[in-house]
Formats: structure tokens, C-alpha cells, sequence
């Protein structure tokens, strides 16, 4: 509409802009022109109906046939829904996204239970799946900068050198589960140094050890002197140990899932005693919790191996004092034997980890640089190769990917060349009876 108010009202906004007629023009702006349709649709809304029985008419909409034949897939969702077939989480995904596309992307909204998926996608994908997600299905999930208020809000936020004992009891505490396994094991890393804002520490840094257990929030400074210092003087970690509780049930029921209780950054500077001692206070700290750790699990370090040696009494002297432990148990089967040297009081029992010993095993015999000789014969992988290239993959299953695994802890072909498949063509090779033994 133009009359002289509005040109003059024009003119003192200082309103520019004026199309070949002469008359003044605007560009309305997308989100503003779905906020006036949405505005306008919901007064519509509030219409009084006009019918005669005063009843509200009911808008049905039809699906023509042309559309149905152009996306088939309707018929299918049409179906799904009738009948039930999508979970909740799969309703939330199409209904939120099919919402989304129809506003402004500074409109679009996100039900909690598709932010919970998203927030699983980035831990277990990171952010390059997360973006890459995004970028090709819009409307989908929201973007990193949503998602991380709330995972920097979680009251799980997990600090370096923190053992979780506390989670660790809400955690079990719907499973009803009264004893576990510990598990640890360290892994190497990528040496790097970085601040961490919620806990006000820097980490990176080897934390010292305390009978055995690290010392959070031990990097805390705000002087650059001594932050200069740490660098000139403190190991940077190459290495992460892990620390995990898998919770333990009886044949036939279901296991929880296994549990993080704690990790930290390390030089491997540390003894045998410093293991033992980390032990025993999981085991008195889990059982505060009324969690029973019924053993301990790891590879085959020598510092492990002297602390399971010296906790079990397995051909050691070390005094551990666990059998006046008020918690030991008794092996009563042990009694009457004088041949298998292990202390019949015991706190808990070591195991080392059999995947690992057998990945571990595997490389091993794969490693051209070591020669393992048995007698007057060798183990070698050659015999592997030649039993795949000259013998039926019937009788034995065998693939050269099996043998060269491009997975170092690919256990399965662990599995599949120690079979007795395997062992049984080897012996049609003459001077394989050492690569027998091995596999064995």
C-alpha cells in the first residue's frame, strides 16, 4: 500500500530503495516470512468453524498416486506406522528431521532422545563422522557446537587419575552384581600435552604415584614459570593404563557391560610393589561398594607377572600378609597337595589375558626378524604359506589374510591357524612338526 503516510513515514526511516515503477521495494527475509505463514496458519486455526453443527471440520489430506508411484517408499512407511513396526527413537529421527526441513536452519529443533543419539555418534565417532553426517543429511542431527554444552554438563566427566568407585556402584547397581573381574592393561599414545578446563589441570604430564595410584590434579599451576618447569623436567606419557571392572553372573544370565573405573597417562616407571599395592586398595575399595573383585587380569609384563607371583605365593617368598586378610578365601582342594605351589589363602587370583597371549604369539611366529628353533627344526610361517598355495582351502579354511593379518590383536585368525583343520594338513609338510608344536 502507498499513500503520502507511508512515504513520508518512508522517507524518515530512511528507507532506500525504489524499483523501475518508482515505487519503494523490500526483500522480507526467509525466517521472517515462515514466522508471518506460521502466524497466519495458527490464526486460521482459531477460526471459528462455519459448518451448522458448530463442529470443528477435520482436514483430511490425500496422498495422489502420482506421488506414491514417484516415491514407493511411501507405501512403506504408510505400512510401518500403521502397524506399529518403528521403535521410538526411529519415530523421533524421521518426525524431527521431516520437521526441521520445512523451517529456517536457525529454526531448527531436536528432541532429546535424537541429541542422546547424536552425543553417541560423537563419542563413538568423533567429529569427523558427526560433521560428515550433517553435511549430507540436513536436519538430522545437531551440530557440535549444540552438543557440547551437554556433554560438558554431564556429571560423568571423567578427570585423569579418578577412580570412579562411586559410578562404579550406580553403575552395577541395576544388575544386582556382587562380583567382577579387574582388568588392566596399558596401551601407547600419542605424547601430547593439554589443558583440561573442567578440572583446571594439564594433562599429559605422568602423574606421580602414591602407594601405587596416581595423583590427580597433580599438573595445577597458574604460573608459566612452572609450567615451563613441568616441561623441562617432567616425562611427558607415552603411555595410557587403563583400569576396567566387568562384572561377573552365573551361567545363563547376561553380563553387564564392562565398566571404565580409571585411567591416566604413564612412563612405565613404576615396580612391581606399586602394582601389588594398587591391587589390594581396588579390592578394599570395590568391597566398600559391595563389589567383590574375584581377580585380577593382564598381559605379560614382568612387573605384573612378580605382583600376580607374589599375591598368589606362586613360587615366591614375597610376605603379602592377604591371609589375614578378614576378606581371603580357601582352597580347600589345595590341601593335600604338595606339588602345586600356590598359598591356600587367597585374596583374589591373577590371570593373564589369553587373547592378548595368543595375538601376542601369533606376531610372534609372523616376525621375519626371529627365529624360533625347536630341537633341529624351526617355527616358521612359510610352512602356513605353503599349506594355503598347495593344499584345498577345504581342509583347512586358510587365507592368506589369515596369516598377515593387517590387525596385530585380530584374534580370530589366532582362531582359524591353530585349528585342528590347520595341524591336521600340516602334517602332509614335511619338517613342520615345530610349526605344529607352536600352533598346539
Amino acid at each position: 500500500m502507498e499513500s503520502d503516510r507511508t512515504v513520508a513515514l518512508k522517507e524518515l526511516l530512511d528507507v532506500s530503495g525504489k524499483d523501475q515503477v518508482g515505487n519503494y521495494s523490500f526483500f522480507v527475509m526467509p525466517g521472517i516470512r515462515l514466522k508471518i505463514a506460521k502466524f497466519i496458519r495458527l490464526l486460521r486455526s482459531l477460526l471459528p468453524s462455519t459448518n451448522s453443527s458448530s463442529q470443528s471440520t477435520i482436514k483430511t489430506s490425500t496422498i495422489s498416486s502420482d506421488l506414491l508411484q514417484q516415491y514407493p517408499f511411501l507405501n512403506d512407511l504408510i505400512y510401518c506406522l500403521e502397524s506399529n513396526l518403528l521403535n521410538d527413537l526411529t519415530l523421533d529421527i524421521i518426525s524431527n528431521m521431516i520437521s526441521n526441513l520445512v523451517h529456517s536452519k536457525n529454526l531448527f529443533r531436536y528432541k532429546q532422545s535424537v541429541k542422546d543419539f547424536a552425543a553417541c555418534l560423537y563419542i563413538l565417532g568423533g567429529r569427523t563422522v558427526v560433521e560428515f553426517i550433517r553435511l549430507n543429511i540436513p536436519g538430522f542431527i545437531p551440530s557440535l557446537p549444540s552438543l557440547r554444552p551437554m556433554l560438558q554438563s554431564s556429571k560423568y566427566h571423567f578427570i585423569e587419575g579418578v577412580f570412579q568407585y562411586d559410578h562404579l556402584a550406580d553403575f552395577i547397581k541395576p544388575f544386582n552384581c556382587k562380583y567382577a573381574f579387574c582388568g588392566e592393561d596399558s596401551t601407547s599414545v600419542v605424547p601430547k600435552v593439554s589443558y583440561d578446563t573442567l578440572s583446571d589441570c594439564f594433562v599429559g604430564f605422568t602423574l606421580p604415584l602414591k602407594h601405587g595410584f596416581p595423583c590427580p590434579r597433580y599438573f595445577s599451576t597458574n604460573s608459566f614459570g612452572e609450567l615451563e618447569n613441568w616441561y623441562n623436567e617432567v616425562d611427558v606419557s607415552f603411555n595410557i593404563n587403563v583400569h576396567i571392572i566387568q562384572g561377573l553372573f552365573s551361567i545363563g544370565q547376561t553380563s553387564p557391560p564392562p565398566f571404565l573405573l580409571g585411567a591416566y597417562g604413564t612412563n612405565s616407571k613404576y615396580t612391581a610393589l606399586d602394582v601389588l599395592k594398587r591391587w589390594i586398595n581396588i579390592f578394599d575399595l570395590c568391597m566398600a561398594q559391595n563389589l567383590r573383585i574375584l581377580g585380577f587380569s593382564t598381559d605379560c609384563d614382568t612387573r605384573y607377572m612378580k605382583a600376580m607371583r607374589d599375591s598368589m605365593g606362586f613360587f615366591s617368598k614375597f610376605e603379602t600378609g592377604f591371609e589375614n586378610h578378614p576378606d581371603h578365601f580357601e582352597i580347600s582342594m589345595l590341601q593335600n597337595t604338595s606339588w602345586f605351589f600356590l598359598k591356600p589363602h587367597q585374596l583374589f587370583v591373577c590371570l593373564q589375558d589369553g587373547v592378548h597371549l595368543c595375538t601376542k604369539l601369533r606376531n610372534r611366529l609372523l616376525a621375519a626378524n626371529v627365529v624360533l628353533l625347536m630341537g633341529e627344526q624351526y617355527a616358521s610361517v612359510s610352512y602356513l604359506i605353503e599349506l594355503i598355495e598347495n593344499c584345498s582351502k577345504i581342509d583347512h579354511g586358510l587365507v592368506i589374510s589369515d596369516v598377515y593379518p593387517k590387525d596385530k590383536q585380530n584374534f580370530a585368525s589366532c582362531v582359524k591357524i591353530s585349528s585342528n583343520g590347520v595341524l591336521n594338513v600340516l602334517k602332509k609338510i614335511q619338517n613342520s612338526e615345530a610349526t605344529q608344536v607352536y600352533l598346539q
